[in-house]
């Protein structure tokens, strides 16, 4: 698989303030977002992406809410339905730990999350829908 983008997702108490606190450190809000509970940014001068998603959302299935992680969940692009299926094989091959299996998840998204083997959270994403 030949990722083309990489991002990552934080889980935050209220996507608004986040938005607001982001704004005024004067990072450039990512222009493709379009949903209430998600505040994204671009980061760097390669515009890396760091979505911010308010708890209650999404993120929920993923990141435990709060400081009592700091771990983030990387998200890798897939390109074809057939790219996600053959990631996830390589991935159970390789002995990672998928804990949410291929689907389409609420927004109509096509991908699944796994774990390397120290635990670190990755999730392919194939986003047909945009």
């Amino acid at each position: 698989m030949k990722a083309e983008k990489i991002w990552a997702n934080f889980s935050v108490k209220d996507a608004k303030r986040t938005r607001q606190f982001y704004t005024q450190l004067g990072f450039t809000p990512n222009k493709q977002n379009n949903y209430p509970k998600l505040a994204s940014f671009l980061f760097g001068n390669n515009e890396f992406v760091i979505h911010f998603f308010e708890q209650g959302s999404q993120i929920d299935e993923y990141l435990p809410s709060g400081p009592k992680s700091s771990e983030i969940i990387f998200t890798l692009s897939a390109e074809t339905e057939a790219e996600v299926k053959e990631f996830a094989a390589k991935v159970k091959e390789a002995g990672g730990n998928i804990f949410q299996e291929v689907r389409r998840d609420e927004n109509n998204y096509y991908g699944f999350a796994f774990a390397d083997p120290d635990g670190h959270k990755f999730n392919v994403l194939l986003m047909d829908n945009m």
